[in-house]
């Protein structure tokens, strides 16, 4: 399988090398003894910098909750059956719980992952997440390209992921140490406290899809790790390992980026550039030409002050013009040319949104429409691969058990990736418009159906409208109360007066 793909690799460390070539590096790079060389031009790690960004401020915004825990409809009529049952008080607690995933999603520290991992799927079109069982050590890993395999069904499905890493053999858990050294002569005279060092093992993690179940495996080397800590079973929901695409197409196994897709604009801009640079170089630099039979001795030109008169005739040197100031002003108009195409596929200089903490909705929802404008399906398969599996772990890991139950997490992309604020503004619209229809003259509310109009309203702008407008029942129950009060207010007045009345007659005849 990794024979498969060295066609793929060499492509995505040329598509690296254009933008952030620490993302898939060349093979035998040594970071202490070499240089990672970088391209003539910053523009692919401008644009990817910035794309970066804006998608993370709308998949992951800080203190805004990305998914909601919606309670199926079946199931809400039923709790809304049961006596005691407060719609609104549950809806709270599910908010609750949604406010509390993603505050421990900054705690535990994990955005730099993120990060990193939406670098490798602009750059390179793939990513392996791997999704922590507890918050010690890193509780998220995105592994680059170079470090696994994939094979996928027809449908895209993974049916087989390996991952090979080359570790050193102190790192192991200490249960791996133990079946290595009963199983091979060569562990056992391994030392962990060696002043030499320990040797560098090869540690694999293959997830296979069988009857229905991902099957975990782990081994070292040629041996097998046995025990329920190097082994497992997950579900689509529970699988912690997620290979993330770019772009997928049919029958395929990996995915495909957004830099391969302007390749050509990449490898046109980084040839530009060079010669742009060679071309600056060349025009800055002049000679003189020398009549070899002339009477000017260059001496004493190159040792006379300035201002000094020389002997010699003018022609005898001349400076040598290479020319090449209109040529460099042509490179700069071509070179200004892939720049703007470049940067309007990144979106740059686009919307300027602010590297901060808290961030006004009104900038995410600017960011998102510009990412459902450009991106509306590459935004949309982030959301299902990428968002989902988030939601899950994260509530998995705020102790929210969702197995048993019908509540599952759903994930709001696009504008309405501004969570509840959406639904906010659309219960804000209805009741605008019940506003206006209250405005009426009271012959045209004597004609109209209130309770349909009311219905027709909240359902249009996609509200729950038995969450907020009263039942029939209720109405009748609230105007008899209401009626009821005015009653009493009316029967009161009258003996509100005559007793103070009377207190007033008592007093006069005191004095």
């Amino acid at each position: 399988m990794d024979g498969q793909r060295k066609a793929l690799l060499l492509r995505c460390q040329k598509y690296a090398g254009f933008t952030l070539p620490t993302i898939c590096t060349p093979d035998g790079y040594n970071e202490n003894l070499e240089e990672l060389q970088t391209d003539y031009q910053s523009v692919g790690a401008q644009g990817v910098n910035n794309l970066t960004n804006k998608l993370m401020l709308a998949l992951f915004a800080p203190s805004r909750p990305f998914f909601r825990l919606d309670v199926p409809s079946d199931l809400l009529k039923k709790l809304m059956g049961q006596e005691g049952f407060d719609a609104t008080q549950f809806q709270s607690i599910l908010s609750v719980a949604e406010q509390n995933c993603i505050r421990s999603l900054d705690q535990m520290k994990v955005r730099p992952k993120l990060y990193e991992a939406v670098k490798h799927l602009i750059i390179t079109g793939n990513v392996l997440m791997v999704l922590g069982k507890n918050t010690d050590d890193s509780p998220i890993r995105a592994i680059g390209l170079k470090k696994y395999v994939v094979k996928r069904s027809q449908s895209g499905r993974v049916i087989d992921l390996i991952v090979r890493e080359e570790v050193l053999f102190d790192e192991l858990a200490e249960k791996a140490q133990e079946q290595l050294r009963q199983k091979a002569d060569r562990f056992r005279e391994i030392k962990v406290d060696d002043e030499k060092g320990c040797p560098t093992v090869a540690h694999y993690t293959r997830v296979c899809w069988k009857d229905g179940s991902y099957i975990e495996t782990q081994h070292v080397d040629e041996y097998d790790l046995d025990g329920t800590e190097f082994n497992g079973k997950y579900t689509d929901e529970t699988l912690p390992y997620r290979v993330l695409t770019w772009e997928l197409h049919d029958e395929n196994n990996y995915g495909t980026g957004l830099v391969e897709q302007n390749a050509g604009d990449f490898a046109a801009l980084s040839a530009l550039s060079e010669a742009e640079l060679e071309a600056a170089i060349l025009a800055s630099q002049f000679r003189w030409l020398v009549n070899p039979a002339g009477q000017t001795k260059p001496e004493d030109l190159e040792k006379s002050k300035n201002g000094a008169a020389v002997p010699g005739v003018q022609n005898d040197i001349i400076p040598l013009m290479t020319g090449t100031g209109q040529t460099l002003n042509q490179i700069d108009v071509t070179n200004s040319k892939y720049i703007n195409r470049i940067g309007q596929v990144f979106l740059l200089g686009a919307s300027v949104i602010r590297n901060a903490e808290r961030v006004t909705a009104e900038e995410v929802r600017l960011v998102a429409n510009e990412l459902e404008t450009s991106l509306g399906g590459v935004y949309s398969r982030l959301a299902i691969d990428f968002q989902l599996p988030m939601a899950y772990w994260l509530v998995a890991m705020n102790g929210v058990k969702l197995q048993g139950t019908s509540i599952t997490p759903t994930i709001i992309t696009g504008l309405d990736a501004l969570s509840r604020n959406g639904d906010l503004d659309n219960l804000k619209l209805c009741i605008q418009d019940m506003a206006a229809v209250s405005g009426l003259p009271p012959q045209m509310q004597f004609v109209l159906k209130l309770d349909a109009i009311a219905n027709a309203i909240f359902s249009g702008r996609g509200v729950d409208p038995t969450m907020y407008i009263k039942s029939p029942d209720q109405q009748a129950t609230d105007l008899k109360n209401q009626q009821l009060m005015a009653l009493q207010q009316q029967v009161a007045r009258p003996v509100a007066s005559a007793v103070a009345g009377n207190m007033a007659a008592q007093s006069q005849g005191a004095q």
